[in-house]
């Protein structure tokens, strides 16, 4: 009975600490008019970016039906892409991240373009801060 308990206990504290992978509706960016100062070039992508005065980064993706015309594999793709920066958004800066598909990221498996993602997120983490050590003598 008690070993119950505990095991209930623990199934408790693990939903918890895994509740910062959430992909909320703050994290959501509503695009209007909002001007994007940077931008960066990749293959299948252009990612546009700006710094925000809150305490989370926040994504909008855009992905044209010029590009790819069936809505399953637009909306495949987005799911793939807010996969990564959900499980990637608490390593990530305080940005604003507006990112527009290409038409040839369909040539991608899914594990490729799930790889590709987690690639371009490590150019945006946090930088740690380095401590040096003063050895006095």
């Amino acid at each position: 009975m008690e070993e119950e308990y505990f095991q209930i206990k623990e199934k408790k504290k693990e939903k918890k600490n895994n509740k910062k992978f959430f992909f909320r509706k703050k994290n959501r960016l509503k695009y209007k008019n909002y001007k994007f100062n940077k931008t960066k070039k990749y293959k299948f992508i252009l990612i546009k970016y700006n710094f925000n005065n809150f305490f989370y980064p926040r994504i909008i993706i855009i992905l044209k039906k010029k590009y790819i015309k069936y809505s399953t594999k637009r909306n495949y793709i987005k799911r793939i892409i807010k996969e990564t920066f959900r499980l990637k958004q608490y390593k990530l800066k305080n940005l604003d991240y507006l990112i527009i598909i290409k038409n040839n990221i369909i040539k991608l498996k899914k594990k490729n373009i799930f790889n590709y993602f987690n690639k371009i997120w490590k150019n945006f983490y946090k930088k740690k801060l380095k401590i040096k050590k003063i050895i006095k003598d």
